[in-house]
């Protein structure tokens, strides 16, 4: 005659609802044992659906007994689910390998959850067959639950992501509670910023300034000072330029754009000097003429392109003025060019 063969029938409560809600601890071992178990689970909880899979689990030994040496068992995990209760159902399973030599398995299971312990199975033994038992529910309505439990769980594990689809997310929310209608145009701005970002890999120098922010706070309380001030002053000549601009917009777009520069180049000068200093005050690497000297060429852009401002909105400005101002600009970039070549012949 030929050798039957020799099957096990799994039951997996992944969240260990069994040990929680009833006396029996995993695993639970043979027919007897399994029934006494699905009835006190079913009595403890009537709307829990594990004990439909041990009935099940159950009512698949009975079939496969008449043709093979078969035995059913539930085995459970723990209630925090995740890697610790992965470690306990493979500890009980080599447990229950021990107690019936199985060729294969035909796992019983309740829904998507506890199908994530099927690669542990696999390692151990094969699976022959798998028995979905759903009882008075979706199966594709509980499996996509899962799924997005699971991708919410895997976010929220991993920094990166969640700052991106629970953070940003909540700050557009705290935007629009407190401005109300005019929050949305902060959030716009804010989601132009980054893609900007994104879409010219700024990534590394955004992340760079952020740290340079925070080891000023720690070693440099000047240079931490001078960050926040440009910052202010950024945001100061960025709301001094909208206000003037609005009120050039019914003229034409460069009218516009100029008047905006007109009103806010000298303090984006002022913020980038504080940003300068803040960067290179306390830097032994840096004399003062280099420092200097950067100034120095950011004043004679500023003064440029105010200059051209006026050219564009005060019909009195002429280009001979705009002239000399390139002139002095030009004055003021040599000035900065020697103090940069004697900055490098002091180091």
């Amino acid at each position: 005659m030929p050798e039957k063969n020799r099957v096990l029938v799994l039951s997996v409560d992944r969240d260990n609802d069994i040990g929680r809600k009833t006396k029996f601890k995993g695993p639970v071992i043979g027919k007897e044992s399994v029934l006494k178990c699905a009835n006190e689970l079913g009595l403890s909880d009537p709307e829990d659906s594990d004990f439909n899979a041990l009935f099940e689990a159950v009512k698949v030994y009975e079939e496969l007994k008449k043709n093979n040496v078969a035995e059913v068992a539930a085995i459970t995990g723990h209630e925090n689910r995740g890697m610790e209760s992965d470690i306990e159902i493979a500890n009980q399973l080599s447990r229950v390998m021990k107690q019936f030599h199985a060729d294969g398995v035909v796992f019983v299971t309740d829904g998507a959850d506890d199908e994530h312990v099927m690669p542990i199975i696999q390692s151990k033994l094969p699976i022959i067959s798998v028995k979905r038992v759903i009882v008075k529910q979706s199966e594709r309505l509980e499996s996509g639950y899962y799924q997005l439990k699971d991708f919410i769980s895997e976010t929220l594990d991993n920094p990166k992501y969640a700052r991106l689809v629970f953070g940003l997310p909540a700050i557009a929310l705290v935007l629009i509670a407190v401005f109300g209608i005019e929050g949305w145009r902060i959030i716009i701005g804010a989601l132009g910023v980054y893609l900007i970002v994104k879409g010219f890999k700024l990534e590394d120098y955004v992340g760079n300034m952020a740290r340079e922010v925070k080891v000023s706070f720690i070693q440099r309380k000047l240079g931490f000072f001078l960050y926040i001030l440009a910052i202010l002053i950024f945001l100061l000549a960025t709301y001094r330029g909208y206000t003037v601009a609005t009120d050039f917009l019914h003229i034409g777009y460069f009218e516009t754009a100029a008047s905006y520069l007109m009103a806010s180049i000298y303090i984006y000068f002022i913020s980038f000097a504080a940003l300068w200093l803040g960067r290179n005050l306390g830097v032994r690497k840096r004399g003062w003429k280099k420092i200097l000297a950067v100034i120095i060429f950011g004043f004679a852009v500023s003064i440029v392109v105010y200059s051209a401002g006026e050219l564009i909105v005060k019909p009195s400005v002429t280009f001979v003025d705009f002239a000399i101002t390139i002139a002095a600009g030009f004055v003021l970039m040599l000035v900065a060019f020697l103090l940069e070549r004697a900055g490098k012949k002091e180091e």
